[in-house]
């Protein structure tokens, strides 16, 4: 009876000690993923950071993006304030352009009629220089004529 027992308790034994070498075994396996996952979630604390500051500095650069295009949106504006001033001076000079074309011709039909007027002068001073030549001739006592003195 003591074999027996003997039997069973290094029977227990054995197969505690199988039970304990399994239960080692399943330990270290766990252990092993628990390392990994621990690398694992370490990695993607790290990626998170990364990604953290990517994302910071894309929402800094969409900041400078929306000044940038705030400042293009006034310097649009303000070009197109100048644009429509341009195109009224251009309007006033385009105005201004015509009233002196307008002038021009008036002041080209004065000159036409200035040099018809200096023709006409010009004529008129011919024929009283004739008038004039033929007073003289008659006034002067012609030198084969016998003087007569009154």
């Amino acid at each position: 009876m003591r074999n027996v027992i003997t039997g069973i308790l290094v029977a227990a034994v054995a197969i505690l000690g199988f039970y304990s070498y399994q239960s080692s075994q399943k330990g270290n396996v766990l252990q092993a993923e628990l390392s990994t996952q621990a690398a694992a979630v370490t990695k993607l604390e790290v990626e998170n950071a990364t990604l953290t500051k990517t994302v910071a500095s894309l929402q800094a650069e969409k900041a400078a993006g929306a000044d940038t295009a705030a400042t293009q949106d006034a310097a649009k504006a303000a070009l197109t304030d100048q644009v429509t001033m341009l195109e009224a001076d251009k309007t006033a000079l385009a105005d201004q352009v015509t009233a002196l074309e307008a002038d021009k011709t008036a002041l080209a039909d004065q000159v036409t009629a200035l040099e018809a007027d200096k023709t006409a002068l010009a004529g008129q001073v011919t024929t009283l220089q004739a008038e004039i030549a033929a007073i003289k001739a008659a006034a002067t006592p012609d030198a084969s004529a016998p003087a007569t003195n009154p």
